[in-house]
Protein backbone atom coordinates (compact mmCIF):
# COMPACT_ATOMS: atom_id res chain seq x y z
CA UNK A 1 0.00 0.00 0.00
CA UNK A 2 1.14 3.60 -0.84
CA UNK A 3 0.07 5.99 2.55
CA UNK A 4 -1.14 9.63 0.95
CA UNK A 5 -1.29 11.87 3.78
CA UNK A 6 -3.81 14.65 3.17
CA UNK A 7 -4.51 16.93 6.22
CA UNK A 8 -3.89 14.78 9.02
CA UNK A 9 -5.65 11.95 6.82
CA UNK A 10 -4.05 8.53 5.60
CA UNK A 11 -5.07 7.35 2.32
CA UNK A 12 -3.94 3.52 1.70
CA UNK A 13 -3.71 3.23 -2.00
CA UNK A 14 -3.50 -0.39 -3.45
CA UNK A 15 -0.34 -1.14 -5.67
CA UNK A 16 -1.40 -4.47 -7.00
CA UNK A 17 -3.96 -7.08 -7.08
CA UNK A 18 -2.15 -8.47 -4.14
CA UNK A 19 -3.82 -5.71 -1.80
CA UNK A 20 -7.64 -5.69 -2.88
CA UNK A 21 -10.07 -8.41 -1.83
CA UNK A 22 -12.06 -10.29 -4.44
CA UNK A 23 -14.89 -9.70 -2.15
CA UNK A 24 -14.02 -5.72 -2.68
CA UNK A 25 -13.28 -6.79 -6.06
CA UNK A 26 -16.91 -7.81 -6.95
CA UNK A 27 -18.72 -5.21 -5.87
CA UNK A 28 -17.82 -2.94 -8.84
CA UNK A 29 -16.89 -5.36 -11.56
CA UNK A 30 -20.22 -4.99 -13.31
CA UNK A 31 -20.06 -1.27 -12.63
CA UNK A 32 -18.27 0.40 -15.77
CA UNK A 33 -17.43 4.36 -14.67
CA UNK A 34 -17.87 6.67 -17.74
CA UNK A 35 -18.41 10.33 -15.94
CA UNK A 36 -16.05 11.71 -14.17
CA UNK A 37 -18.33 11.70 -11.03
CA UNK A 38 -18.31 8.06 -11.48
CA UNK A 39 -14.69 7.94 -11.29
CA UNK A 40 -14.36 9.27 -8.42
CA UNK A 41 -16.98 6.75 -6.83
CA UNK A 42 -14.68 3.93 -8.16
CA UNK A 43 -11.71 5.56 -6.60
CA UNK A 44 -13.12 6.84 -3.15
CA UNK A 45 -14.59 3.10 -2.65
CA UNK A 46 -11.16 1.39 -3.72
CA UNK A 47 -9.24 3.59 -1.13
CA UNK A 48 -11.83 3.23 1.47
CA UNK A 49 -12.30 6.96 1.81
CA UNK A 50 -15.45 9.51 1.67
CA UNK A 51 -16.68 10.75 -1.35
CA UNK A 52 -17.60 13.90 -0.29
CA UNK A 53 -14.40 14.32 1.37
CA UNK A 54 -12.32 13.50 -1.36
CA UNK A 55 -14.88 15.78 -3.78
CA UNK A 56 -13.61 18.71 -1.92
CA UNK A 57 -10.21 17.76 -1.43
CA UNK A 58 -7.90 19.65 -4.78
CA UNK A 59 -7.92 17.66 -7.53
CA UNK A 60 -4.01 17.26 -7.43
CA UNK A 61 -4.92 14.82 -4.24
CA UNK A 62 -7.32 12.60 -6.74
CA UNK A 63 -4.61 12.51 -9.66
CA UNK A 64 -2.03 11.78 -7.51
CA UNK A 65 -4.28 8.60 -6.52
CA UNK A 66 -4.99 7.84 -9.54
CA UNK A 67 -1.86 7.80 -11.06
CA UNK A 68 -0.90 5.19 -8.34
CA UNK A 69 -3.50 2.69 -9.93
CA UNK A 70 -2.18 1.88 -13.25
CA UNK A 71 -1.29 -1.49 -12.19
CA UNK A 72 -5.18 -2.25 -12.72
CA UNK A 73 -5.30 -1.15 -16.49
CA UNK A 74 -1.65 -3.58 -17.21
CA UNK A 75 -2.95 -6.48 -18.72
CA UNK A 76 -0.79 -9.11 -17.55
CA UNK A 77 -3.17 -11.61 -15.86
CA UNK A 78 -2.07 -15.40 -17.01
CA UNK A 79 -5.33 -17.28 -17.26
CA UNK A 80 -5.13 -20.08 -15.17
CA UNK A 81 -7.98 -22.86 -14.37
CA UNK A 82 -6.60 -24.16 -10.68
CA UNK A 83 -5.46 -22.60 -7.64
CA UNK A 84 -4.36 -23.25 -4.24
CA UNK A 85 -6.43 -22.48 -1.35
CA UNK A 86 -4.66 -23.31 2.58
CA UNK A 87 -2.28 -25.76 0.54
CA UNK A 88 -5.40 -27.74 -1.45
CA UNK A 89 -5.49 -27.67 -5.02
CA UNK A 90 -8.70 -26.40 -6.62
CA UNK A 91 -9.69 -26.98 -10.52
CA UNK A 92 -12.25 -25.78 -13.01
CA UNK A 93 -14.96 -27.70 -14.32
CA UNK A 94 -16.54 -26.69 -17.26
CA UNK A 95 -18.60 -27.83 -20.75
CA UNK A 96 -18.90 -30.99 -20.89
CA UNK A 97 -17.97 -32.16 -17.88
CA UNK A 98 -20.58 -30.31 -16.15
CA UNK A 99 -23.96 -31.37 -14.29
CA UNK A 100 -27.43 -29.91 -14.95
CA UNK A 101 -27.70 -28.65 -11.53
CA UNK A 102 -24.59 -27.11 -12.12
CA UNK A 103 -25.79 -25.64 -15.26
CA UNK A 104 -29.10 -24.35 -13.64
CA UNK A 105 -27.09 -23.00 -10.24
CA UNK A 106 -24.48 -20.98 -13.17
CA UNK A 107 -27.56 -19.60 -14.51
CA UNK A 108 -29.21 -18.50 -11.36
CA UNK A 109 -26.16 -16.80 -10.34
CA UNK A 110 -26.50 -14.02 -13.17
CA UNK A 111 -29.98 -13.14 -12.43
CA UNK A 112 -30.92 -9.70 -11.10
CA UNK A 113 -28.37 -7.73 -9.43
CA UNK A 114 -26.66 -10.47 -7.18
CA UNK A 115 -23.47 -8.80 -5.88
CA UNK A 116 -21.49 -11.80 -5.08
CA UNK A 117 -22.37 -13.35 -7.77
CA UNK A 118 -19.21 -14.20 -9.38
CA UNK A 119 -17.93 -15.67 -5.91
CA UNK A 120 -20.91 -17.65 -6.05
CA UNK A 121 -20.00 -19.46 -9.89
CA UNK A 122 -16.61 -19.50 -8.83
CA UNK A 123 -17.67 -21.11 -5.75
CA UNK A 124 -19.81 -23.57 -8.29
CA UNK A 125 -17.42 -24.34 -10.94
CA UNK A 126 -13.90 -24.21 -8.91
CA UNK A 127 -13.55 -27.45 -6.38
CA UNK A 128 -10.82 -29.33 -4.45
CA UNK A 129 -9.57 -31.70 -7.40
CA UNK A 130 -12.15 -35.01 -7.44
CA UNK A 131 -15.04 -33.20 -5.16
CA UNK A 132 -18.76 -34.09 -6.99
CA UNK A 133 -21.00 -30.67 -7.23
CA UNK A 134 -22.72 -30.04 -3.39
CA UNK A 135 -24.99 -26.93 -3.37
CA UNK A 136 -24.82 -27.15 -0.08
CA UNK A 137 -20.92 -25.95 0.01
CA UNK A 138 -21.67 -22.65 -2.55
CA UNK A 139 -22.40 -20.03 0.18
CA UNK A 140 -19.45 -21.07 2.25
CA UNK A 141 -17.07 -21.47 -0.56
CA UNK A 142 -18.19 -18.38 -2.44
CA UNK A 143 -17.04 -16.49 1.58
CA UNK A 144 -13.75 -18.18 1.25
CA UNK A 145 -13.30 -16.95 -2.58
CA UNK A 146 -14.16 -13.63 -1.19
CA UNK A 147 -11.72 -13.49 1.06
CA UNK A 148 -8.68 -14.31 -1.21
CA UNK A 149 -6.43 -11.62 -2.74
CA UNK A 150 -7.31 -11.01 -6.24
CA UNK A 151 -3.97 -12.02 -7.50
CA UNK A 152 -4.89 -15.53 -6.89
CA UNK A 153 -8.72 -15.28 -8.66
CA UNK A 154 -8.61 -13.00 -11.02
CA UNK A 155 -6.34 -16.00 -12.88
CA UNK A 156 -9.45 -17.92 -12.48
CA UNK A 157 -11.50 -15.37 -14.00
CA UNK A 158 -8.85 -14.82 -17.21
CA UNK A 159 -9.08 -18.48 -17.74
CA UNK A 160 -13.01 -18.09 -18.64
CA UNK A 161 -12.66 -15.05 -20.81
CA UNK A 162 -9.75 -17.15 -22.64
CA UNK A 163 -12.40 -19.94 -23.57
CA UNK A 164 -15.06 -17.74 -24.57
CA UNK A 165 -13.11 -15.49 -26.49
CA UNK A 166 -11.30 -19.28 -28.33
CA UNK A 167 -15.08 -20.37 -28.46
CA UNK A 168 -16.12 -16.99 -30.26
CA UNK A 169 -13.28 -17.41 -32.80
CA UNK A 170 -14.28 -21.45 -33.41
CA UNK A 171 -18.21 -20.21 -34.16
CA UNK A 172 -16.91 -17.38 -36.54
CA UNK A 173 -14.78 -19.74 -38.13
CA UNK A 174 -17.26 -22.01 -38.85
CA UNK A 175 -20.10 -19.33 -40.23
CA UNK A 176 -17.22 -18.28 -42.52
CA UNK A 177 -17.25 -22.26 -43.67
CA UNK A 178 -20.77 -22.83 -44.30
CA UNK A 179 -20.51 -19.27 -45.89
CA UNK A 180 -18.49 -21.08 -48.34
CA UNK A 181 -19.86 -24.06 -48.37
CA UNK A 182 -23.27 -22.77 -49.74
CA UNK A 183 -21.34 -20.51 -52.62
CA UNK A 184 -19.50 -23.35 -53.98
CA UNK A 185 -22.17 -25.55 -53.95
CA UNK A 186 -24.15 -22.79 -55.53
CA UNK A 187 -21.07 -22.62 -58.20
CA UNK A 188 -21.12 -26.26 -58.65
CA UNK A 189 -24.87 -26.62 -59.65
CA UNK A 190 -24.42 -23.47 -61.94
CA UNK A 191 -21.12 -25.63 -63.58
CA UNK A 192 -23.05 -28.72 -64.42
CA UNK A 193 -26.11 -27.35 -65.38
CA UNK A 194 -23.77 -25.16 -68.09
CA UNK A 195 -21.54 -27.82 -68.85
CA UNK A 196 -18.60 -26.18 -67.51
CA UNK A 197 -17.35 -25.70 -70.76
CA UNK A 198 -17.15 -29.28 -71.46
CA UNK A 199 -19.71 -29.83 -74.12
CA UNK A 200 -16.74 -30.32 -76.68
CA UNK A 201 -14.90 -33.06 -74.43
CA UNK A 202 -15.77 -36.97 -75.41
CA UNK A 203 -19.15 -38.53 -73.57
CA UNK A 204 -16.97 -40.58 -70.80
CA UNK A 205 -15.06 -37.68 -70.13
CA UNK A 206 -18.06 -35.83 -69.56
CA UNK A 207 -19.30 -38.57 -67.29
CA UNK A 208 -17.03 -38.27 -65.58
CA UNK A 209 -16.65 -35.14 -64.73
CA UNK A 210 -19.82 -34.79 -64.15
CA UNK A 211 -20.11 -37.49 -61.42
CA UNK A 212 -16.64 -35.78 -59.81
CA UNK A 213 -18.44 -32.21 -59.61
CA UNK A 214 -21.55 -34.11 -57.95
CA UNK A 215 -19.24 -36.04 -55.65
CA UNK A 216 -17.82 -32.86 -54.46
CA UNK A 217 -21.19 -31.02 -54.24
CA UNK A 218 -22.27 -34.05 -51.79
CA UNK A 219 -18.82 -33.45 -49.91
CA UNK A 220 -19.28 -29.68 -49.78
CA UNK A 221 -23.11 -30.03 -48.65
CA UNK A 222 -22.19 -31.50 -45.21
CA UNK A 223 -20.56 -27.88 -44.81
CA UNK A 224 -23.83 -26.31 -45.67
CA UNK A 225 -26.59 -25.10 -43.26
CA UNK A 226 -28.87 -26.54 -45.95
CA UNK A 227 -27.05 -30.07 -45.73
CA UNK A 228 -30.02 -32.79 -44.81
CA UNK A 229 -29.02 -35.50 -42.03
CA UNK A 230 -31.40 -37.79 -42.92
CA UNK A 231 -30.33 -40.94 -44.36
CA UNK A 232 -30.61 -41.16 -48.41
CA UNK A 233 -31.03 -44.05 -50.38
Amino acid sequence: MTKIEFEGKTINVPQSWDEILFGEYEKWYFQQPKTQSEHIEFIAQLCKVDEAWLMSAPPQLFESIAGSLGFMFEDSIAPSESVSIAGEKYAVSYGDKLTLGEWVDVENCFEGERENRLSEVLAILCRPVGEKYNPDNTEARSAVFRGLPCSQVLPLLAFFLHRNQSFCKISNLYSTTVTQANRFVRDIEHLVQSGGGTKRLPIWQRIKYTFLMKSLKKRLSKFSDSYSTAPTR
